[in-house]
């Protein structure tokens, strides 16, 4: 069975807002490997 990809982009603003550790840790929380 074939494995699904997904990209995951943060915008400028977001890593600006030191948003980008938050945002990989509700991806890792939802089961997804980064």
């Amino acid at each position: 069975m074939a494995k699904e990809r997904t990209f995951l982009m943060v915008k400028p603003d977001g890593v600006q807002r030191n948003l980008v550790g938050e945002i990989v840790s509700r991806f890792e929380k939802k089961g997804f490997q980064l």
